[in-house]
């Protein structure tokens, strides 16, 4: 039960942090313009991505720190 409520804390911080950063990076240059559908897609989709890959590995330190 505590890994699940550690999972959706750190991928919701981590989805938030990742959407600013993205979005601090201008990756909209590299769409045509007038494309505001696709590109607010793609910050969604990769900022979930990144966050998904560093809850779990937040999960995963929590898991070891429990064996030590």
């Amino acid at each position: 039960m505590i890994e699940y409520i550690l999972y959706i804390t750190s991928m919701l911080v981590f989805f938030f942090i990742n959407l600013r950063i993205l979005q601090a990076l201008h990756i909209e240059n590299k769409f045509e313009k007038m494309k505001l559908w696709e590109i607010k897609t793609a910050y969604f989709i990769i900022s979930l991505v990144i966050a998904h890959v560093l809850s779990e590995m937040i999960l995963r330190i929590a898991s070891l720190s429990q064996f030590i």
